[in-house]
Formats: structure tokens, sequence, C-alpha cells
């Protein structure tokens, strides 16, 4: 089953979606499942998993919803508040919910650098364990650090899998060694998955060129091996550098010549064990 394990669903409004600026236009329209069917089928991508792009409980319930309605949607990562002491409660409504599959928190976007390693934050995550939720971790590359702090204190069988590479600075190729350690300390986690995703957005959206992307890809692979990587889209929020079709493309050419083998892996096995899909 060929899958695109990372992307977004909304109903846009501007109030809701602040991060959306003049430059992001493409952007600023509803993105909705049929939308998504039409863009996956252009790749012959069978099944998908949509990722919170707000921090609401009413996004998480709604993404649920459509996950529920469609054949394309598999799973879904949600977000709730990790640090709330009503957490357990929380995650009680979703216990039947079985397309929910794991959360996510903004941390990229957190002032506090050291926001996740909050002992409140740390409790979350481990309850997210205790209900067998995976976690997605969204960071920029400079976040790396904490990161790695952060990995010890959780179970060593926790499913989670780095969001957008850990987002490195693409577009003016600077502090590449910086996140090459980092990366390589998180890859050392063997519970610790990588998503190829996100790479065109964070080089330049006018000009990036395929060249700049593979070094990126290339220590990803060094690192985590073909086993623990998954393909992702980003969808919608690539088009702001991209066509679908391209991101796509990009990834599996890539692997086609690199790594034949594993080809339907990281096109969509991984994902299916990781987020534990089923295939049905």
């Amino acid at each position: 089953m060929r899958v695109d394990a990372h992307h977004h669903l909304w109903e846009y409004q501007a109030k809701d979606y602040a991060w959306i600026g003049e430059n992001e236009r493409v952007l600023m329209h509803d993105f909705l499942p049929n939308d998504l069917k039409h863009t996956l089928e252009q790749s012959n991508i069978e099944a998908s998993v949509a990722v919170q792009a707000r921090q609401s409980l009413d996004e998480t319930r709604w993404l649920i919803k459509l996950a529920e309605d469609s054949e394309l949607i598999k799973g879904v990562v949600g977000w709730a508040d990790l640090r709330s002491e009503h957490l357990t409660d929380t995650l009680q409504e979703f216990r039947q919910n079985k397309c929910l599959k794991g959360f996510r928190h903004v941390v990229q976007d957190e002032a506090d650098p050291r926001f996740m390693l909050s002992a409140e934050f740390i409790r979350g995550l481990c309850i997210l364990y205790e209900q067998n939720y995976a976690y997605d971790i969204l960071v920029f590359a400079k976040q790396l650090p904490q990161c790695i702090e952060l990995l010890p204190q959780l179970p060593k069988d926790m499913r989670i899998v780095v969001d957008h590479i850990a987002k490195p600075e693409i577009k003016n190729a600077t502090n590449i060694e910086s996140w090459q350690v980092g990366m390589k300390a998180l890859a050392a986690h063997k519970n610790v998955f990588c998503k190829l995703s996100g790479m065109v957005t964070e080089a330049s959206h006018d000009d990036w060129t395929v060249a700049q992307l593979i070094p990126y890809i290339e220590h990803v692979f060094k690192v985590f091996g073909p086993e623990r990587i998954m393909f992702g889209s980003d969808w919608p929020v690539c088009l702001l550098a991209a066509k679908y079709k391209t991101v796509v493309n990009i990834v599996e050419q890539y692997i086609t010549d690199n790594y034949p083998a594993h080809v339907e892996d990281i096109m969509g096995g991984n994902a299916v064990r990781f987020y534990q899909l089923s295939e049905s």
C-alpha cells in the first residue's frame, strides 16, 4: 500500500491560520478530502495520514470524523495538551476512534527552548506511550539538542518520528554539520523514525534544485537506514514550492536509484508499520 504519511486538511479561516501570510496565498483556501483524493491519485498514492495543523481538540475531532468517512485517510495525528492534568481523561474520549494513531505539538513555535523538557510535557508523552499512541516531533534543526536530551527520558520502545527531517536550513545551506550531528544522535535511538517531508519548503521556494536536497536525503538514509524512513508530502504546504507530483517524484527517484529493494517500504510499508495502519 502506497502511503503519504504526512499531509494536512483544513477549512481556511485567517484567524485560525495566522502563520499563512501574504506570500502564502496559495494556501488561503479550503483543502478537503475531495481535493486530497484528486491529488493522491496523480501519483498512485492509495492511503494517507492526516496531521494536525492547529493546536485544537476541535480540529482533532474534525480530522477523526473526516478519516472515519474516508477510504483514503487511514490515520490521524492529532493534538492534545500534553501538559494537562486531564490528559488521560482527554484520551479516554478518543478510545473508540481507531483511526487516531498519534499526536503532535508544534514545538518549533515555542519560545522556551526547553519547552519539551518540562516535567509536565514528558509526563504527557509517557501517557501517550501507555495508551499506545505514536508521537511526531516537529522542531527546527536548532532544537535538536533538546530532542537529544529528551529521548533518554522516554520509554525506549515509544514510537517517535521526526517530521520534515527536523527542518534544516536548506535555503542557505548553513549549519548542516550541526544538523548532521543531531540527526545521527536521534537515529541512534532505534525507536525513532524520520519522515522525508517538508524539504522543498525549507529551500528557496522559487529556485530550489534537487541537487540542493540530495545531501540532506543522503544523510537521513545514512543514519536512519531505509527501514526507519517514510515518505510524506506535507501537502498542501508543499505547494508553496512545488507540485505534489514533483515532491513524490524526488523521493521515489532517489529510492529507486539508491535503495531499489526498499521502494515499497519507504513509500508505504514503514508508515503502515509505524502508525499501525489498517490496509483494508
